[in-house]
């Protein structure tokens, strides 16, 4: 079964990589020829968007370098464990501690390769070092779906506010269920 079945609303997190021990989930912009074999064929209101981006190359104005991220499962290296659904905060969400402080988002944040900054996070937060952790509310949620619903105490979380204007612009962040 293809993860975007089971997972609607993929925002491109990441979470979803990391568990996977056959490296069968990968992620790929958005925009890429790789989610476009799959987005239309398992998202139907996105096929608008699919059809959009064919026509203009970008999706509402992004272009198409440097877009939101979507996981897709190759299914034939993986082995069923269901460890890439189990880690979604979108499948299996996680309470999401109220944050008085916000950071402007900065779209360079977009090039960061999520699933090895979850690593390395868990690994300075687990050897007891003082930790900050910069990220959306979708990358917070599932750093802390990667720690077990559980933020350690020298674990730093420094939320990135998302603009209306970015929440408009990706498919994804349109149906944010983290920002309320």
């Amino acid at each position: 079964m293809q993860l975007l079945e089971r997972v609607k609303n993929c925002n491109g997190c990441g979470a979803c990589v990391v568990p996977c021990k056959h490296n069968a989930v990968k992620l790929f912009d958005r925009n890429s020829e790789e989610a476009m074999e799959h987005l239309p064929n398992h998202h139907a209101k996105q096929t608008a968007e699919a059809a959009e981006f064919e026509a203009t190359g970008s999706y509402g104005s992004k272009e198409a370098s440097g877009a939101k991220k979507v996981a897709i499962l190759n299914e034939g290296a993986c082995d069923k464990c269901n460890a890439c659904v189990l880690y979604c905060p979108i499948f299996n969400p996680v309470d999401i501690p109220e944050f008085d402080e916000w950071y402007e988002y900065d779209p360079a944040f977009d090039e960061r390769d999520m699933p090895k900054y979850y690593r390395e996070t868990m690994r300075m937060a687990r050897s007891g070092k003082h930790t900050e952790f910069v990220g959306t509310l979708c990358q917070i949620a599932a750093l802390k779906s990667l720690n077990g619903d559980k933020i350690p105490q020298n674990l730093i979380l420094k939320p990135l506010l998302c603009t209306k204007e970015k929440q408009e612009q990706e498919p994804c962040c349109r149906e944010c269920e983290f920002y309320k």
